[in-house]
């Protein structure tokens, strides 16, 4: 009998999730976390028959491959690396593109040089949070999480480029 997408969705967060559980509980370093999730990637690319899946997969790994490179430090060769894939891919859903920005933002102490970009992401994800109706949660949270990004990052937005 074949399984719906919600229940092969559900199967294959089940997995990555107790599989980072067991890398952060062995304390493993970065190299292994991605080494992991990029093999689960492979397996699970093999069993899936759409383009579609494919990249549903695709945008999920290269999502928690930035939030690992962020949590380890990462310098800008791998971590902007990993968030380049998931531009290129595009961003799952609302929640991670806010996720995601906010990580940027708070990583710039790391490198000051994407300041203007790192802001413009994070300013972009508010304007589409704000087209949200007001009482949807996700406005609420998103706009919270912004907020907390904005309030501990060391790097300020650059002030805009003059032109002649």
């Amino acid at each position: 009998m074949r399984r719906t997408l919600k229940e092969r969705g559900l199967e294959r967060g089940q997995e990555k999730d107790r599989r980072i559980l067991e890398l952060l509980n062995a304390d493993a370093p970065y190299a292994e976390f991605k080494r992991t999730l990029l093999e689960l990637e492979k397996h699970w690319l093999k069993g899936e028959a759409t383009e579609t899946g494919r990249l549903r997969i695709r945008r999920s790994i290269a999502e928690d491959l930035v939030s690992q490179a962020y949590a380890f430090d990462m310098p800008w060769k791998e971590f902007g690396t990993r968030l380049r894939v998931v531009q290129r891919l595009g961003f799952s859903n609302l929640a991670l593109r806010v996720h995601i920005a906010c990580l940027y933002v708070q990583s710039l102490h790391l490198y000051p040089r994407q300041a203007r970009d790192a802001w413009d992401m994070l300013e972009d994800a508010e304007r589409r949070l704000l087209r949200v109706p007001k009482a949807h949660f996700l406005r609420k949270e998103g706009l919270s999480a912004i907020a907390h990004a904005k309030s501990v990052t060391t790097v300020s937005r650059p002030s805009s480029r003059r032109r002649a």
